[in-house]
């Protein structure tokens, strides 16, 4: 039976106006998130990923703007709305973990007030009673004395200490929806760990769905339950986790996971995807991964490929997926 979905994306173009040109960093992306599920968006740096999740959050700054498609939270289109519906959303229905939370916390203020304001804003509570929460939220994300932390500013905590606050501020009001950009980004790996396991206990406790940005395929084999992979703004290939993992069928896939350290593998060198993430300005005719793919042909050049649906949550874009699927299993 297929999940509800709480998110659903259609067709969403974004742009950037920039004084070079049109940047177009998403272009037609749809997919769907269901409801108690952690869905991964993965690919380098550039590909459209977090845009992706900011189009959503209404996030995108002066010159970004969503030209085209639809954007479903609970069967209503963000993109309709106004700026005093969508803030009463973000934050109360729809939370944002970002990627840097010294730069996402505001450093004149204690982290307790912040997360306080959050609270007060969205839900008729008293200041007392709105303190209380925020240092049991503390505790739940695993903030040891936090009576203490209430009280310090952002500069004070570690780097894995405010990534806690982040997520205290984030599920504060109990979203029903979680977005996290690279949450793991620039920590240590033990620290790395203890932020991925709260993610999965805050699904496993309170149901929370999760949107996770990320390039890094060992987070998504941790917490994700389907991952999408982008590449120059566009969805290449979508899949459950063991799936991708144990059969990718896009070229661009194979090579992300061939480039990733694997245990038992430690004394093989890795491959690599040769050449880098194509100019938006300047984007390839025909697959945009043509230039970087050791299996293109003339079509692939030439013709954009069509989404083949394999199967209810597997899908790619690649005129080539049954060769790649023989190259992966030979």
């Amino acid at each position: 039976m297929e999940q509800q979905a709480l998110l659903k994306v259609e067709h969403l173009k974004t742009c950037f106006f920039t004084d070079h040109g049109v940047v177009t960093s998403v272009d037609d992306v749809s997919f769907t998130v269901g409801r108690g599920e952690t869905v991964a968006i993965v690919g380098e740096s550039g590909c459209g990923k977090s845009v992706t999740s900011l189009s959503i959050m209404g996030l995108l700054g002066a010159s970004g703007k969503v030209v085209s498609g639809r954007i479903e939270f609970e069967g209503t289109d963000l993109l309709k709305l106004s700026k005093k519906d969508m803030r009463r959303i973000r934050g109360n229905n729809v939370a944002m973990i970002f990627q840097e939370p010294l730069t996402s916390l505001n450093p004149v203020f204690t982290v307790g007030y912040q997360i306080r304001e959050t609270i007060l804003i969205h839900e008729a509570i008293g200041k007392d009673a709105a303190k209380q929460r925020v240092i049991e939220l503390l505790k739940q994300v695993g903030i040891p004395h936090p009576d203490r932390v209430y009280h310090s500013f952002p500069h004070a905590l570690s780097g894995g200490m405010r990534q806690r606050v982040m997520i205290a501020m984030a599920i504060a009001c109990r979203p029903k929806l979680i977005i996290a950009d690279e949450p793991t980004t620039a920590l240590d790996v033990t620290i790395q760990a203890q932020i991925l396991n709260i993610l999965k206990s805050l699904k496993e406790l309170n149901d929370t769905t999760i949107l996770l940005i990320t390039h890094d395929l060992g987070v998504v084999a941790e917490v994700a339950d389907r991952v999408m992979v982008m590449y120059a703004g566009q969805i290449v290939e979508q899949a459950d986790v063991m799936t991708l993992f144990a059969a990718p069928k896009h070229p661009y896939t194979r090579g992300l996971l061939n480039s990733t350290p694997k245990i038992h593998k430690l004394s093989e060198q890795l491959e690599s995807i040769e050449g880098s993430v194509p100019n938006p300005l300047r984007l390839p005719s025909g697959c945009r991964f043509h230039p970087r793919c050791p299996n293109a042909t003339d079509i692939c050049r030439q013709i954009p490929p069509r989404t083949t649906r394999l199967s209810a949550r597997e899908e790619v874009a690649c005129w080539l997926y049954d060769e790649v699927k023989e190259a992966a299993s030979g």
